[in-house]
């Protein structure tokens, strides 16, 4: 059964990865999410009334035979991969469902930042409103409703760290870092709950996300630094993101 929910996931981020190639195109822009719109490869098409731009699907080619973005691609292949790793680890319980919708948001905000560096509150906000009710229903239909509570203390506690941060050193933490992590801490507390250690758990979990976060986020920023040859500020947000999805992964392991 595992296996069947593994491969379902992998096949379901071809398609949701499609749709968020729209996104990562229009969302930062303020574009409408269909039609057409100048300069772009072209518009998207319609599935189950959501727009996508597949890359796979049309095989990498525009119906001239021109190729299309390589960023789609990677988008796509992203979130297969996201998919699969969290279905590997979640895939038996109801859980997956609300960490599938984290997956593709870390995914869409990770590739706007790294090519804009910025995190636009269309996508984090949505995102955090889908979450809510997911992870209430998932987790009074598991039995721990005490987990909600968890889940707002993660919230509160990553957006107030990196408020904080940002209000040291803005030019280090964008505002819209700060505003994600209300989703990712949404998140990790839900994970780091457990009846022994209702708070710490959670708040153990998000500190264990940002120190390995910042980690990343300096390896990736010297590498940025040595490749370019070039100083200054670098999208930090994947780095976040990576360390949230790691830390989400190995939670039952980091919160005994």
């Amino acid at each position: 059964m595992r296996v069947v929910i593994v491969v379902g996931a992998a096949l379901l981020g071809l398609p949701v990865g499609a749709v968020l190639n729209v996104l990562v195109d229009r969302v930062p822009h303020r574009a409408s999410l269909r039609g057409s719109r100048d300069g772009e490869a072209r518009p998207p098409v319609s599935w189950l009334g959501l727009p996508a731009q597949p890359w796979v699907l049309r095989t990498g080619r525009r119906d001239d035979g021109d190729p299309l973005p390589i960023r789609w691609l990677w988008v796509e292949a992203a979130t297969v991969g996201v998919f699969t790793l969290l279905a590997a680890r979640f895939g038996s319980t109801w859980v997956l469902l609300p960490l599938l919708v984290l997956g593709a948001c870390l995914v869409t905000v990770s590739v706007i930042d790294l090519q804009l560096q910025r995190i636009p509150d269309r996508i984090t906000f949505p995102s955090l409103a889908l979450a809510v009710p997911l992870i209430v229903v998932v987790s009074v239909q598991q039995d721990h409703a005490e987990a909600i509570q968890a889940a707002l203390i993660g919230s509160i506690t990553y957006f107030l760290l990196l408020l904080v941060t940002h209000l040291v050193y803005p030019a280090g933490m964008g505002f819209g870092d700060v505003k994600l992590a209300l989703v990712m801490g949404l998140y990790l507390g839900w994970m780091g709950w457990t009846s022994t250690y209702p708070v710490l758990g959670p708040v153990r979990l998000v500190l264990y996300a940002l120190m390995l976060g910042c980690i990343i986020g300096v390896v990736f920023g010297l590498a940025i630094q040595v490749m370019t040859k070039r100083r200054g500020a670098f999208a930090f947000g994947p780095a976040l993101a990576a360390g949230c999805l790691v830390v989400v992964l190995f939670a039952a392991d980091l919160r005994v």
